[in-house]
């Protein structure tokens, strides 16, 4: 009896959602009613519950905007009204503009290696009236210099071959050692989507992992034979972490699957999944 008014009250809360959106629900509704009228990669703006958002790909912005701003996949109980804030991968900065939403007073940090996208997030950030957000053109990664990485153009950029099968412009871009940003000072909330490179990223931090009091990354696997979740995983315990792991997604569309000789044709062999970690 309990599941099933568990799930009554859930549908409920469903329906209610859709009958009478949010503001931020109604947004991502037209977003998507215009995304399928617009082509892929078409640079545009667009005005979202308020913020006016320059994107590169509304497509790819869409999913983005209702996980952050419907599902508030990002949101944490910070420590003070201050909280120090890593966003790597930020991205055209939706999470930035998030995060100083919930925390006006935040000391934010925002890296992004992909130019192109660089210019749209500090574009962003400006014209949304948050200037106080240090943005760093530049790729998170286990050593400062530079790194060649793929721009694919909307939010699958990565550091080259990290990234099984991505299609893009191999650019150069500089790098930054995390572990060191991080052994720096007491940092409140780490997020990291940097599409495959957080497993060498996280095990390059070590010891540094000690001034972290949270993350939410985005783990990646698109390597059926080399799995990296389990012994990122392993790492966050050792450090100290209790974690739980949330928004799985199959991504049929990147290859390879599993194949025809196989007991489940077509199963998608490469997936994201959400780790939000703590210290206990």
């Amino acid at each position: 009896m309990t599941k099933l008014l568990t799930r009554v009250r859930r549908r409920a809360g469903i329906a209610k959602r859709w009958l009478r959106p949010t503001a931020e629900m109604a947004a991502w509704r037209t977003a998507c009613r215009t995304a399928e009228r617009t082509p892929r990669y078409t640079p545009g703006r667009i005005d979202l519950a308020g913020y006016a958002i320059r994107y590169a790909d509304l497509l790819t912005l869409c999913p983005q905007w209702y996980d952050i701003f419907v599902e508030g996949s990002l949101d944490f109980r910070a420590p003070s009204r201050s909280p120090r804030i890593l966003d790597c991968g930020a991205n055209i900065g939706l999470a930035s503009l998030y995060f100083k939403r919930r925390h006006p007073a935040a000391r934010m940090t925002a890296f992004e290696p992909d130019p192109a996208l660089a210019n749209l997030l500090a574009t962003n950030l400006r014209e949304n009236g948050v200037a106080d957000v240090d943005v760093v053109r530049a790729a998170v990664w286990t050593g400062d210099g530079e790194v060649q990485f793929r721009a694919e153009g909307a939010d699958s950029g990565a550091i080259d071959g990290v990234s099984a099968g991505l299609e893009g412009r191999l650019v150069t871009v500089p790098s930054v050692r995390l572990a060191e940003v991080i052994a720096r000072e007491p940092i409140d909330l780490l997020k990291l989507d940097i599409e495959g490179a957080e497993g060498a990223v996280i095990a390059d931090c070590g010891f540094a992992l000690r001034n972290v009091r949270a993350m939410v990354i985005d783990v990646h696997e698109f390597d059926p034979d080399q799995r990296h979740a389990p012994l990122l995983l392993e790492r966050l315990r050792e450090s100290g972490f209790a974690y739980a792991i949330g928004e799985l997604t199959p991504l049929p569309w990147r290859p390879p699957v599993a194949d025809a000789a196989t007991p489940f044709p077509g199963r998608a062999l490469c997936w994201a999944m959400t780790v939000r970690a703590w210290r206990p």
